[in-house]
């Protein structure tokens, strides 16, 4: 389900329509009091409470007004406490010239210790196609259902370098053995942004990857933001 009030940001204001013309999965739309996307998750046995992931739709924007921004973010985490809950980050606006890529790099060291929670990163969200979108949730459910598999419960810290790897590429997911090859050489997203946009760092990323368009989708992304500026 989505929030209303996504018509009235302009960001996201064609993203109902898109979702509502969806046959599958289908998507209905509510007055939301935390959040403004919720997906569910799978269940563990047939019988079993249908739960839900919840999740805030930011961009660059959102960070310009940013107590307003923060009192969304902590009303969210406390109000669930911590329970299934995530930020999908837009890092390529239509109408904005701030740099999406940084704003989410300050909006990750904002939140770190105190909030503990997933930042998704999306590349950008055509007004005509919701494609990006729905792949990159899709991915990050499986990632759900991988957890499930190998923790107890989802409120264990997650190292976030972990969580966003399968997102730092223009074409997302990441295969494992891609993510294990990144989190080798890049222990932090700070580090993997250095790797892909120097010339060192990129020297090394293209002698572990397995072929040259890997090499161009995990460097284009970065390079969409940091270098498209200079």
């Amino acid at each position: 389900m989505f929030c209303s009030s996504l018509r009235k940001r302009r960001e996201w204001a064609n993203l109902p329509a898109a979702l509502l013309s969806q046959q599958h999965p289908r998507w209905q739309e509510k007055q939301l009091e935390t959040h403004d996307l919720a997906i569910p998750l799978p269940k563990s046995r047939e019988g079993d409470f249908q739960e839900v992931f919840r999740l805030l739709l930011l961009s660059a924007s959102d960070t310009q007004s940013s107590g307003t921004m923060m009192s969304r973010i902590e009303r969210l985490y406390h109000q669930t406490g911590n329970h299934q809950v995530g930020i999908v980050f837009l890092l390529e606006e239509h109408a904005s010239t701030a740099n999406g890529t940084i704003s989410y790099m300050e909006l990750q060291a904002s939140l770190l210790p105190a909030f503990e929670m997933p930042i998704i990163p999306l590349h950008s969200l055509p007004s005509s196609s919701i494609s990006a979108l729905q792949a990159t949730l899709f991915a990050f459910q499986r990632q759900l259902v991988n957890t499930q598999k190998t923790t107890s419960s989802l409120m264990h810290p997650v190292n976030p370098i972990t969580t966003l790897l399968p997102y730092c590429t223009l074409n997302p997911p990441l295969a494992e053995n891609l993510r294990d090859i990144l989190s080798d050489v890049s222990h932090s997203v700070q580090a993997l942004e250095q790797a892909a946009t120097t010339t060192g760092g990129r020297a090394v990323l293209q002698s572990l990857l397995p072929d040259q368009a890997t090499y161009e989708n995990i460097t284009g992304f970065w390079e969409q933001e940091f270098f498209a500026d200079k």
